[in-house]
C-alpha cells in the first residue's frame, strides 16, 4: 500500500501511503537518490499508516492527510488543495465514504485512490449513508477526470477511468 511519486528535475519524492517501510522502500529511494518529502495519507486505517513511525524516523517528511498525527510534521488538507512534488503538482479530491476522512491524489494523467475506488469495486463503507457519500464523490470527483487517466488504487491491479465508466458495477 505504497506508491512513490518522483520529481526528475529536482529528485523530490512523496509517497502516497504508507502501509509499511520494508528495507527494500528504504534502498530504492537511496538507490534512485530521491529525497523522500512528503507523505500523502489517503485516509487513516492500519494497512496505510502503519509505516509512518519508520518513515519519519528515517527520513522526517511532512504528512499530509486529514488527520494530525501526534509527534509529527503534520499539515492537514483539505479538497481542492494543490500539493507541490518538485515541479510536480497534484490536487487533493474528497473522496470520502469508505472512511469520513478519505482522499484521492490527482496528478495530471493519474490518480491514487486509497480505498475509495478499486479496478472493479469499491470500499466498503460503514452504512448506506456513507456508501452514497462515496458514490456521489467517485461520480463527481473520480468519473470526472480524463478516461485515459491511471488509477492506482490502495489494493489490487491499476485501471483508468474509462474502464472503471464502463465495467465497474457499482457505477452504473
Amino acid at each position: 500500500n505504497v506508491y512513490v511519486v518522483a520529481c526528475a528535475d529536482t529528485r523530490s519524492a512523496l509517497l502516497v501511503d504508507a502501509g509499511s517501510f520494508e528495507p527494500e522502500m528504504r534502498a530504492f529511494l537511496q538507490d534512485t537518490q530521491l529525497g523522500l518529502k512528503q507523505v500523502f495519507i489517503t485516509h487513516n486505517h492500519y494497512d496505510h499508516t502503519d509505516g509512518l513511525r519508520d518513515i519519519e524516523t528515517a527520513f522526517n517528511p511532512v504528512l499530509l492527510g486529514h488527520h494530525q498525527f501526534p509527534g509529527s510534521k503534520a499539515r492537514r488538507v483539505a479538497h481542492g488543495d494543490v500539493i507541490r512534488v518538485g515541479n510536480l503538482e497534484a490536487r487533493v479530491l474528497d473522496t470520502s465514504g469508505h472512511t469520513p476522512d478519505s482522499f484521492s491524489l490527482y496528478f495530471p494523467g493519474l490518480v491514487f485512490t486509497g480505498d475509495a475506488l478499486f479496478a472493479g469495486s469499491v470500499g466498503g463503507t460503514s452504512s448506506p449513508a456513507a456508501a452514497s457519500r462515496q458514490l456521489t464523490n467517485i461520480r463527481n470527483q473520480l468519473l470526472t477526470l480524463p478516461g485515459d487517466t491511471e488509477v492506482h488504487p490502495g489494493h489490487g491491479p491499476a485501471t483508468t477511468i474509462a474502464m472503471e465508466k464502463q465495467y465497474n458495477p457499482f457505477l452504473s
